[in-house]
């Protein structure tokens, strides 16, 4: 068996932390979660964290969520962390706490909710570099090309038992003798509230196998305990594989009394084998076991005689029960292209099995797994086939269905998800116990070596966390986030570590890293780190927002800090407030919170009108946003927009609109302010009067202009104590309405001669105002007098005027002056 890949992932940037939300985080545990005590969530290894009461497809988003913090470690942490609420620690009180053990041979117990000072509740390690025990060293196991590992410390998930405060623990040692070295594997029982041994432990781990000349033992250098650990019954088992290159190594099953740490059981996956196969390692995912007990585990590539009188089982689905001192297989499953599968390192037990819920249709008790080869197995446990080399005997199989397999499917709502290396993540609908062949797939998620989990309240909220690659081709890897309904086109990515980067940055992980989601958080074992990501402490506008006042006055405006988890407010956090440059002003502009959660602060609005957003901050919170609205002042100045220097007929509307602009002391647009015409006392009329400005800071209306014509004449607008705009419009005379003598009439003269003073006329419209400009015509009716003009203009009095020369001959003379169908007559005598 070779895994065929090594992981060397970069180094994450910034971790995101600070003050705040640690003393935010403090709150977070008040409610209690249900316990993750062995991999994957249970033996059935579905992987399904349904508890889940925080997390949600709406709220894991990169404004709600990310990194909180994280915890220094000593070494890389290859197995998954483990999870219990409400433990009593010594000289600490009651904490939720998260279990972590790290390749240099260390146990950690951490506060699953604030790293406080960033120490740990405590911390053991195995080692002791004054007498020459280490972790192993790659380069003393003899492969270290696959692994991605520098040293073999402890590799597997450790298990706990909460009934007596145990965590069972399998670690790898290097012990100097003499020029070389002695490899041992520890069995370490800690009490989970101190770290103690207990049970008289630890016990070195070994175990022989084989029969007659074929006998052969653990080798403690080249095998790797890399499977879970399993807790059932009261026994410990432990699952032992290959390093990577197969040297030597068998795969082994061990079982140990957990009370007291003796060796119970031994089974060997390839007795028949001196050079070591079958191993089982299943990416570290544990050994699944039923509620009858049974153990299901999958082996690596090797030789497979079973069906000929052998005991070697490579590639295979074991199911195996265990009577307190040894172990039979009672079922199995071997694929009929196990021979390709061998000779390709297409191992089987690259990949681990689920157990699925019990089913109401077909077979009550189903198991899926695949591996290398990409083919999907849907077995029963009451019957699991065997070995059949012409066609296997399975419920379902799915050949090639998703791209190889390190690792285990997950189950949630009646679908089974696969993370295939290099593959999107694909959702397979289950139901009435068959497997759709057409899964709701998401788009580009590369899974390199991450093993996929699935939080979820019961039936709703599902989130699929995994850690993969941005592109088959880039080695950046992300934790990512997809919403986990099959009632969509795709898994729709949520959110992922790179999103913000600088922010939330993945560390380098190890091989296999199996997120643990607990209490509304996500905590991803690292290089040297355990990091932590969730929900963000808030900060929500808790009164003033959506106000309304004038330019330049003060309101108040208050943000409340609160646990995302709890709901409580959080006192002391620095809340600073900012208006984005907007001109406006607070005192403070920083405010701790009160022992409420909230900051009250003072805001002067600008002298700007309009809406605006305020905001209030703290590293490390969502940020609360105020939507505000600054209105005009009261009216300080009104000016002319159009509509003057108009001129019209008397009595008629001008052609245009008179329009103001009101504007506040600040040059703000006031609206809804009432806007007064006047034209003084020459009696034209407005529609409307007064008039309303709108939004713009206009009013308009429209102006019949007097009865009396006038010369650029001023027409104000006002309003209230403002400054008046004034507008100067020009009323012309109408049209002639009459014509009357004003001069010239009945004069006596000698005939021949002129007439000593001009004959005149004053022309006017219907207002009596006087007309200029209209030509009069005058004619003595044929009786052969002379005008000097017989058609004059009136002047801008209306009067026109012309003289006359009598005829030749004595008479009395009639001359008639006219505009239009308008006439007036002179009568003038010759002698």
């Amino acid at each position: 068996m070779v895994e065929t890949c090594r992981s060397v992932w970069p180094r994450a940037g910034t971790v995101f932390s600070s003050a705040a939300i640690f003393a935010a985080l403090a709150l977070f545990s008040t409610p209690v979660s249900a316990q993750v005590i062995t991999q994957r969530n249970g033996n059935n290894r579905q992987a399904l964290y349904d508890n889940e009461i925080f997390l949600s497809p709406q709220n894991v988003n990169v404004n709600l969520f990310g990194s909180l913090f994280s915890y220094n470690v000593d070494g890389q942490i290859a197995g998954q962390p483990l999870y219990v609420p409400g433990v009593t620690i010594p000289n600490v009180g009651t904490v939720n706490v998260i279990y972590a053990a790290t390749q240099n041979d260390s146990v950690y117990a951490f506060n699953a909710d604030t790293p406080g000072a960033g120490a740990p509740l405590w911390q053991v390690n195995f080692l002791n570099s004054a007498t020459g025990v280490t972790a192993e060293a790659i380069s003393n196991q003899g492969c270290s090309g696959v692994t991605g590992y520098t040293e073999i410390g402890i590799e597997s998930t450790p298990v706990i038992d909460t009934s007596t405060n145990t965590i069972y623990v399998v670690a790898k040692t290097q012990e100097q003798a003499g020029s070389g070295y002695n490899y041992y594997f520890r069995l370490h029982a800690l009490d989970i509230t101190t770290g103690a041994e207990k049970f008289g432990g630890p016990v070195i781990i070994t175990a022989t196998a084989g029969s007659g000349g074929n006998q052969f033992s653990l080798n403690a250098q080249v095998d790797q305990q890399r499977p879970a650990l399993l807790e059932l019954n009261g026994s410990i088992f432990i699952a032992f594989g290959s390093n990577g290159c197969d040297k030597g190594a068998h795969g082994w099953f061990l079982a140990y009394n957990a009370s007291t740490l003796q060796q119970q059981g031994v089974f060997n996956t390839s007795t028949d084998s001196s050079s070591g196969e079958a191993s089982i390692w299943m990416s570290g995912v544990g050994p699944a076991a039923d509620a009858s007990n049974n153990i299901y585990l999958i082996t690596a590539n090797g030789t497979y005689d079973v069906n000929t009188g052998g005991s070697d089982w490579g590639d295979s689905i074991l199911q195996l029960t265990f009577n307190g001192s040894g172990f039979t297989v009672t079922d199995s499953f071997t694929p009929d292209n196990q021979l390709t599968m061998s000779q390709q390192d297409l191992d089987l037990g690259a990949g681990a099995g689920v157990l699925l819920p019990t089913q109401t249709v077909g077979p009550p008790n189903l198991m899926v797994a695949a591996g290398k080869t990409g083919t999907i197995y849907l077995l029963n446990t009451a019957s699991m086939g065997g070995y059949n080399p012409n066609q296997d005997n399975v419920v379902q199989e799915l050949p090639s269905a998703v791209t190889g397999v390190w690792g285990a499917p997950v189950y949630w709502n009646d679908a089974i998800y696969f993370a295939g290396r290099n593959d999107n993540v694909k959702a397979f609908p289950f139901a009435n116990g068959v497997i759709s062949t057409t899964p709701v797939q998401s788009m580009n998620a590369y899974t390199l070596q991450g093993i996929p989990s699935i939080s979820a309240n019961g039936a709703n909220n599902g989130i699929l966390w995994l850690v993969h690659n941005l592109t088959a081709s880039n080695a950046t890897n992300v934790l990512a986030a997809f919403n986990a309904s099959t009632m969509q086109t795709t898994l729709v990515k949520l959110w992922d570590t790179q999103q913000d980067a600088s922010r939330d940055a993945l560390p380098t992980s190890p091989h296999f890293v199996t997120p643990l989601i607990a209490n509304g958080k996500v905590y991803i074992g690292a290089n040297a780190q355990l990091k932590v990501y969730g929900l963000f402490p808030e900060l929500n506008p808790s009164a003033g927002n959506f106000q309304s006042a004038t330019v330049n006055t003060p309101i108040t405006i208050t943000a409340q800090a609160v646990s995302p988890y709890t709901g409580a407010g959080l006192a002391n956090v620095p809340v600073s407030f900012s208006d984005g440059g907007k001109g406006g002003t607070f005192n403070p502009s920083t405010v701790n919170t009160n022992s409420s959660g909230n900051a009250t602060t003072t805001y002067t609005l600008p002298r700007t009108a309009g809406t605006l957003t305020l905001t209030a901050t703290s590293s490390g919170y969502t940020t609360a946003s105020f939507s505000e609205t600054a209105l005009a002042g009261p009216a300080a100045t009104v000016g002319v927009v159009s509509g003057s220097a108009q001129s019209g007929p008397v009595g008629t509307a001008l052609p245009s609109a008179l329009v103001a602009k009101v504007k506040d002391a600040y040059g703000n647009l006031v609206s809804n302010a009432q806007v007064t015409f006047s034209d003084g006392s020459l009696n034209g009329s407005f529609q409307p009067n007064p008039a309303t400005t709108g939004s713009n800071g206009q009013a308009s209306t429209n102006f019949t202009l007097p009865t009396t014509a006038k010369t650029s004449f001023a027409v104000t607008a006002s309003s209230g104590s403002a400054t008046p705009a004034t507008f100067h419009e020009t009323s012309l005379a109408g049209a002639p309405a009459a014509i009357v003598t004003n001069g010239g009439n009945l004069q006596t003269g000698t005939h021949g001669t002129q007439l000593a003073k001009p004959l005149q006329v004053r022309v006017t419209d219907q207002y009596g105002n006087p007309c200029p400009n209209v030509t009069v015509s005058f004619t003595d009716n044929g009786a052969g007098g002379t005008f000097s003009n017989s058609s004059p203009l009136t002047n801008n009095q209306g009067n026109a005027s012309t003289y006359y020369t009598l005829p030749g001959v004595p008479g009395t003379w009639t001359i008639t002056a006219s505009v239009s169908t308008l006439k007036v007559n002179f009568t003038e005598v010759g002698k």
